[in-house]
Formats: structure tokens, C-alpha cells, sequence
């Protein structure tokens, strides 16, 4: 590497790389002993000369240590990982909660693992989503700056300009220790460039005494030749990768998140566009990109934006002003976060996750469910599961080949630009503000509208198989009788009992006295749920955790609560079954 020192503008990230493929160190460290020492070094530099000067005594009286000659060896890239830095500008982090005893007494189980979770969070803020250069670090380089200008004396701005310098440079030394010591496992020796041969040397005399080529040989050889020539350090990358374990993914998901903090941080600017959270802002925008439409700008402009996005990042350099601002932004609980660290920043180490479940959690379960369910619709479309269906999304694609192909290029782009703003400014709200409506603004819904999900396929199933059941029983017998089909055994408000789904009706009976606590015919019912109850190990053994929710348009929206079901699934079956309830799958 280079030791010649570079003039640093603004906050540097990673160092770059100059044409002669080496690093421009940042404030590199020479080793100069005509530099006064500072107060900071004072002793290690007096302990220095002592020891020197003991060498050379022992020396000329012939009696040296082995220490006397040895040299001390340079630590390139030395580790100065902040250990634990809670600096904070001028907002301080909610201290964690400590275990009281009064929880601890009446609830331990449920305190103990309060405590393990918090435990879990923090050391997930630790080694997953975690930038590099932590908050606190950045607090104090904008805080050595801040003495720099505030220095009085030049003696006083020489310590200060040192003091900043070496915070600068140790954000290198961080930038090099994060990535060698956490995401470095193996080196090998780049592969020597292999020589080029003639093609004369895959020549060959056949039997008749022509001169033929080994042309597969030859052109092995030269493939091999221009890939090792141009492109020899993209081959063989992780042809070893090490066993799968929790410990060798998280590095990659570590890797990932922090990579991807810029991009989080665009995704949730243009997430603030479309959902019209500030409406000025977002009708201009439409304006421009109506405008861009009309004149056919829209790709050179977006590459336009692209390339002064990159050009200003290498003239206008990160300040320490800008360093501050976004310190203070991350500080601010009153703005949202706009990427993952920043979210971590706000909430603090040891809450940090669980907030984000209560958060992101019930989005991100229902984005899987929307992928699952879509998934299956395709699977159904092509076996055909509703031919009606099928059909009518087929004549949908017949349609578009047939435009695709007669219809001028420029009027497809065009329209395909305008659809794009449709669904941006309009469908997109729609979805985010609206959650509830979000799949009739699914465009890929409504191309593949009306063919079922496996869930949805599987209600139906059930409901012919009940319906067909039920005729075959009631063969002879009055339309008004309303059969027992099912009993199961199950507990309400304390009470032992069992649950008896009928033909038309179920209710619930008790063991002791026949007491019937409710009758709900399937017309009536309004939602069926199962219910998983996180068992403890202090659980009853004869607990199954496993209870079924009723709830019924009578009484107002009234609702029961049957718990230990052990065969819960089989009697939430044959309610759907018997039932001639037109179902919809909530979840």
C-alpha cells in the first residue's frame, strides 16, 4: 500500500483505489521520531528512550536481553473496534429495564424470558444489524470537530486536528478489521494466467497424410485463455462454501443489511411518494413524470438522475455537518427510520427486535402470504383446477399477443410507461392505505381473477364432500331432522363438555347435567378460528394448547371460546363441511 498521505475533503468512507491498483491510505501513520510527542503519547515515549537507552548499555557491557533486539511489528489495519459506545448527541436511549422482584415473584417465567429476549436483541444489534461505523463513533468524530473549531490556542487546535485525524483514520482501520475478521474466512493464491498457444500446437497428420486441427481442443484452450485473462478473479469464488449453520449465515444477512442501507433508505423515501403522505410533494412529482411521458424522456431521464447520483458522490464529499444531521435525524424519535440501523439507533439495543415485529411483523407475514397464495393460483391455473377460469386468462394472453404484435413499438412503451404511473400513484396508495383492499389493486389478481388458492380449493372440496354425505344420509328421512354428525370433547368457561356439530346447527354441551350452553345454526356463525396457545413447561400434561374461537352475528357479535380440543382441526373441518356458508380464508 501507498504511504503517501492523501488530502482528505469531507468524512471518507472505504479509501479508494487509484489507476495503479493501490490504496490511498487515509492520514497514513509513518513512523517519524522527530515528531514531539503530544500529552497523549508523553509516557509511551519517555518509556520508549528509557528502554533504548538500557539496550545500549547492555550492549557495550556485552550482556543483552533477547527483548533488546527485537523489533516491535507493525499491526496493519490495527482492530479499533468500539467495544460498547452509547455516545449520544443530545438524545439519550431509554435505559433497559431492570427485573423487579415483585415480577419475578408472581411471574418468573414470563420475566425470565423477557429478560432472555431482551438479551437476544441486543446481541442480534450486535452481530446482524449493525452498520460498521457505529453511532457512537460517529457522535464523537463530530465531536472532535466541534473542538477543533472551538480551539482557542494553536497548541489547543494542533491536539484537536490529531485527536479528529485519528478518529479518521481509525473509521479505516474499522472499515478493514469489520470485513477481514467477520466476513473473511479462506484466501487462496490467484491462479497464474495460463500461456497462450498456437494453434499449430493442436496440429495433427490424419492417415492420409492431411494436416488437420483439434478445433474442440483449440477452442477449449483459448476459452480457458481469455476467461483466466479477463475475468480471473471471478473464478472459483465460492466454489468451498462452509457447512450451513446458523453461524455461517449470518454473516451474509449481516453483509446484506448493511450493504443495502442505501437502498432502504431510497425505498423508503419513494414508499413516502406514492402513499401521498406529503401531497405537494407527490403531485409534482406525477407532474414530472406525466411530463417526461409525454415527451418520451422518462428512461434518459432516470438514467440522467443515475449518473448525476454517482458523479456527485465522487465531487461533493459527506461532511461532518452532514454526519451531524443525520446523527440528529437518527436521535429524533419523532421521524420515522429510514433503514434498519436507524430503526436499531432509535429503539435502542435491547428492544429493538421486538418492537420491529410489533411493527413489520404483521406486513411481512402478510407479503408471505400474498407470495404463498400467489403461487398456488399459478400452480391451479395451469392444472387447470377451474377450466372456466383457465380459459378466460388464456383468451387475456391471446389478447395480448395479438397486440403485442401488430401494435407499433413506441405506442407499447409508451402505454407501458403510463401503466406503470397508474399503478405507482394509484394502485400502489390504494394497497398501502388500504390494506384490506390491497388485492383488488392487484394487477397480477386480476389477470388470474377468480382461480382459488389451495386453501380455497380445499373448502370447497369439503363442502361437496358434506354436501354429498348429507344427501346420501337423509335418504327417507324429514328435511327438518337435524343430525348429530360429530362430538368432541372440549372446555368452556370451566365447564367440561362437548361440542356436537349437526346438519344445520352445533352446540355445546356439558358433561355433568347436559347443560347446553349454545346453539349456533351455520348461518349465524361468523368466524371460526384456531387458537395456539404458548405452552410452558409448568403446562398441565393433559393441556393440548389447542383451542377453536366461535363467533356469531347474534347478540351482538357474541363470541366462545372452546378450549383443550384435541381433535380441533377435524371439528373446524367439518364445520366448514357441513356448513352451506360461502367461506372466506382471513388466514
Amino acid at each position: 500500500m501507498e504511504t503517501k498521505p492523501v488530502e482528505t475533503k469531507g468524512v471518507p468512507d472505504r479509501a479508494i483505489i487509484n489507476q495503479h491498483d493501490r490504496v490511498q491510505l487515509t492520514n497514513p501513520v509513518t513512523p517519524d521520531h522527530t515528531v514531539s510527542p503530544t500529552h497523549h503519547s508523553l509516557k509511551d515515549s519517555l518509556n520508549d528512550r528509557r528502554h533504548s537507552a538500557a539496550a545500549k548499555a547492555r550492549r557495550v557491557l556485552h550482556i543483552s536481553k533477547p527483548s533488546d533486539t527485537s523489533t516491535t511489528n507493525p499491526i496493519l489495519a490495527n482492530d479499533s473496534t468500539a467495544k460498547s459506545n452509547r455516545s449520544r448527541l443530545g438524545h439519550d436511549l431509554p435505559e433497559p429495564s431492570s427485573i423487579s422482584v415483585d415480577a419475578l415473584l408472581h411471574h418468573p417465567v414470563d420475566t425470565i424470558k423477557d429478560k432472555i429476549s431482551a438479551q437476544s436483541s441486543q446481541q442480534a444489534a450486535a452481530n446482524i444489524a449493525t452498520k460498521e461505523i457505529s453511532h457512537g463513533q460517529e457522535v464523537k468524530l463530530v465531536q472532535a470537530e466541534d473542538r477543533v473549531q472551538e480551539a482557542v490556542t494553536e497548541r489547543e487546535r494542533e491536539i484537536a486536528v490529531q485527536e479528529r485525524d485519528g478518529l479518521i483514520r481509525e473509521r479505516q482501520n474499522i472499515y478493514v478489521r469489520w470485513t477481514m475478521d467477520r466476513h473473511v474466512a479462506q484466501c487462496r493464491v490467484m491462479p497464474k494466467n495460463i500461456a497462450k498457444k498456437s494453434r499449430s500446437e493442436f496440429e495433427h497428420k490424419t492417415l492420409d497424410g492431411h494436416t488437420a486441427v483439434d478445433w474442440r481442443a483449440y477452442g477449449t484452450h483459448l476459452a480457458q485463455y481469455y476467461a483466466q485473462q479477463y475475468g480471473g478473479q471471478y473464478i472459483g469464488y465460492g466454489s468451498s462454501p462452509p457447512e450451513l449453520t446458523k453461524e455461517s449465515i449470518m454473516p451474509n444477512v449481516e453483509r446484506t443489511i448493511i450493504a443495502s442501507a442505501p437502498f432502504q433508505r431510497f425505498v423508503m423515501r419513494i414508499r413516502k411518494v406514492y402513499r401521498w403522505e406529503d401531497p405537494a410533494t407527490t403531485s409534482t412529482v406525477l407532474v414530472l413524470y406525466m411530463t417526461l411521458v409525454y415527451y418520451s424522456l422518462l428512461l434518459p431521464s432516470m438514467l440522467s438522475g443515475v449518473v448525476y447520483l454517482i458523479l456527485r458522490k465522487r465531487f461533493v464529499d459527506k461532511t461532518l455537518e452532514d454526519v451531524r444531521t443525520d446523527l440528529e435525524r437518527t436521535e429524533d424519535q419523532q421521524q420515522d427510520p429510514l433503514d434498519l440501523t436507524e430503526f436499531i439507533e432509535k429503539q435502542g439495543d435491547g428492544s429493538w427486535l421486538e418492537r420491529l415485529q410489533e411493527v413489520a411483523g404483521p406486513w411481512v407475514m402478510v407479503q408471505l402470504a400474498d407470495i404463498a397464495n400467489m403461487f398456488e393460483i399459478l400452480r391451479n391455473f395451469y392444472e387447470w383446477r377451474v377450466p372456466s377460469r383457465t380459459m378466460a386468462t388464456l383468451s387475456l394472453f391471446v389478447v395480448g399477443i395479438i397486440i403485442t404484435t401488430f401494435v407499433p413499438t413506441y405506442v407499447l412503451i409508451k402505454s407501458a410507461q403510463i401503466g406503470a404511473g397508474i399503478a405507482f400513484f394509484g394502485l400502489f396508495p390504494l394497497a398501502s392505505n388500504f390494506p384490506d383492499y390491497r388485492l383488488l389493486a392487484s394487477v397480477p389478481r386480476r389477470v388470474f381473477w377468480n382461480i382459488p388458492t389451495h386453501a380455497e380449493w380445499a373448502i370447497k372440496s369439503l363442502q361437496d364432500e358434506g354436501d354429498h354425505y348429507q344427501q346420501n344420509e337423509n335418504v327417507g328421512l324429514a328435511t327438518s331432522t337435524n343430525k348429530d354428525y360429530g362430538f368432541y370433547s372440549a372446555h368452556l368457561n370451566g365447564d367440561k363438555g362437548r361440542l356436537i356439530i349437526s346438519s344445520r346447527s352445533i352446540r355445546f354441551e356439558t358433561n355433568i347435567g347436559h347443560r347446553v350452553i349454545f346453539v349456533l345454526n351455520y348461518d349465524l356463525i361468523f368466524t371460526i378460528e384456531k387458537k395456539e396457545r404458548n405452552k410452558s413447561k409448568l403446562a398441565p400434561v393433559k393441556d393440548t394448547g389447542r383451542d377453536l374461537r366461535i363467533s356469531s352475528k347474534l347478540d351482538g357479535d357474541k363470541e366462545w371460546l372452546l378450549t383443550n380440543m384435541e381433535d380441533r382441526d377435524q371439528a373446524f373441518s367439518q364445520i366448514v363441511g357441513f356448513s352451506k356458508t360461502r367461506w372466506q380464508v382471513a388466514w
